[in-house]
């Protein structure tokens, strides 16, 4: 074996060992805990993809999920309630030919938790916002580079919420 070979190897491990030994792990690659066993989950839209992406969400974080409508809630049981869901395109620059060059796309959501008559997590408004370029010479790339931003925005604001989770348990 070469010197280098060895060397190369010996700073690698230590790099290898000082990233594991500081916490450090890829963006998307950690699974909350939420330290609810149930939760009642309530949303205006339950048939959206933010509320299933919600749902499955919770399921990875071993949280018992029943989908409820209000009037049928147990107050004995946490209740998570998400409404006002929207995803709003607009205009940011025009290009010369007087069409949108830029567009930024906002998704919120309403969200709160109750148990019984006490608000663990007052409403609150969360929100992501993107923007992109859009090429006036691909219509159909538009579209599809618009979708993808949207799934994009949709995980994150799922990592919100379940921080928002997450932190109600720590207090």
């Amino acid at each position: 074996m070469s010197q280098g070979f060895v060397l190369r190897t010996l700073v690698l491990s230590t790099l290898l060992l000082a990233l594991s030994n500081c916490g450090f792990s890829l963006r998307g690659s950690d699974v909350l805990s939420v330290n609810f066993s149930e939760l009642q989950f309530y949303s205006e839209q339950p048939n959206s993809e933010l509320a299933r992406l919600l749902h499955r969400s919770l399921d990875g974080a071993d949280v018992n999920v029943t989908l409820v409508n209000l009037d049928e809630a147990d107050s004995n049981i946490t209740l998570l309630g998400i409404a006002n869901e929207s995803l709003v395109s607009r205009p940011v620059t025009i290009n010369p030919r007087a069409r949108a060059a830029q567009i930024e796309l906002r998704l919120s959501v309403d969200m709160a938790l109750l148990l019984d008559e006490q608000t663990l997590l007052e409403p609150e408004t969360l929100f992501v916002e993107r923007t992109y370029f859009q090429d006036v010479e691909n219509i159909s790339g538009n579209q599809e580079e618009a979708e993808i931003i949207s799934a994009e925005m949709r995980r994150e604001l799922i990592n919100q919420m379940m921080r928002r989770l997450a932190a109600i348990n720590s207090i």
